[in-house]
């Protein structure tokens, strides 16, 4: 028995020779994406979720370094503040490790999260950083699945605002 399950562990996390990371590789993706923070505003804490969205693209430096951007839209899902406008965007880089079916990264990058209805004065603009973790499920050279997660640190108002944190579930077109 022990035999069959290192045998079935070998064939699901083994080398693939039809998924190797190649420099200039270039892949779009679309997918939906869960992003949830919360606010503190005169003492009272405000959570949003939003249900949102998302494209984006990368670009591979070598066999492991990648450059990618993606924005992000979508409507803040939380009790008394459905409808609300979600924008997200951001640059990351990755370090992947493309040499098996299943694909793990690691990102850190910078962006932007516009929220309408947190006050009056219409639509807020806060600066990020973020740190994130994925995988990617690649069985053909052109095509993958992908989860990832990424918690994002606001810049400009860190004292008032916690996460987003974000959940993305995405398909990829690898182009080259």
């Amino acid at each position: 028995m022990w035999l069959l399950r290192i045998s079935v562990l070998a064939l699901l996390l083994g080398p693939s020779s039809l998924a190797l990371a190649e420099a200039d590789e270039t892949v779009v993706w679309a997918g939906a994406q869960g992003v949830s923070w919360s606010r503190v505003e005169a003492g009272v804490t405000s959570p949003g979720t939003a249900a949102a969205g998302a494209v984006g693209a990368r670009y591979g430096l070598d066999d492991f370094w990648e450059v990618s951007g993606q924005l992000g839209g979508g409507a803040n899902l939380a009790e008394g503040r459905g409808g609300d406008l979600v924008m997200t965007a951001s640059l990351e880089a990755r370090y992947i490790i493309d040499a098996l079916t299943w694909v793990p990264w690691v990102c850190a990058g910078a962006g932007g999260l516009a929220r309408d209805g947190l006050d009056d004065q219409g639509v807020r603009l806060d600066l990020m950083g973020h740190m994130g973790v994925g995988v990617e499920y690649r069985p053909a050279r052109d095509w993958g699945l992908s989860f990832a997660t990424r918690l994002h640190a606001p810049l400009t108002d860190p004292q008032r605002s916690s996460g987003p944190l974000e959940i993305t579930l995405a398909y990829a077109w690898y182009l080259d």
